[in-house]
């Protein structure tokens, strides 16, 4: 799943379970393993591993990251935005990821630019991220996000204000 996909199923689950959540900390934590294991994986260390999905995409990592946010006392849909991370990627198909440190080395992964293409390009990608931008469209029109206030108090804030409360 990529971005949209990503943030569409923690930000509307998240809100649903809880109206004051910060958001903005919510798209953070959702996306915090790609903003992380892509660069390390694919850049910095793409002569070594050469993927995208590595520490912060494995069980070991999110678990100790759920016990500091729960430790500081956060509210649990944190935690659970970082784990709805996990469960669009599907990580239970990768277990020498999700397993690690268990599994050892992540292993150099070769892999050639159509099969690159093809992963990023697969249905399950395009469909759930399609899905994903039209349910944050619907979602931001249902708050009036495209009202310049009202996004820029989204901003500060990272709560949504009933629209009810506007009457412009």
């Amino acid at each position: 799943m990529l971005v949209f996909g990503h943030v569409a199923a923690a930000t509307v689950t998240c809100h649903a379970l809880d109206r004051q959540a910060d958001l903005r900390w919510v798209v953070f934590l959702t996306l915090l393993a790609d903003m992380i294991d892509k660069p390390f994986g694919l850049i910095i260390f793409s002569e070594t591993i050469n993927n995208g999905r590595v520490w912060f995409h494995s069980l070991l990592v999110n678990l100790l990251l759920s016990i500091i946010l729960l430790l500081w006392r956060k509210p649990l849909v944190y935690v659970l935005s970082l784990w709805f991370h996990q469960l669009c990627d599907r990580m239970w198909m990768r277990p020498w990821v999700a397993l690690w440190p268990l599994t050892g080395r992540f292993g150099y992964r070769d892999m050639a630019i159509d099969e690159w293409v093809y992963n990023v390009l697969n249905p399950y990608n395009v469909i759930s991220d399609v899905i994903g931008l039209a349910v944050l469209l619907k979602f931001a029109t249902h708050y009036r996000l495209f009202r310049w206030d009202r996004l820029i108090r989204w901003l500060r804030t990272g709560t949504l204000e009933s629209p009810l409360l506007s009457s412009k």
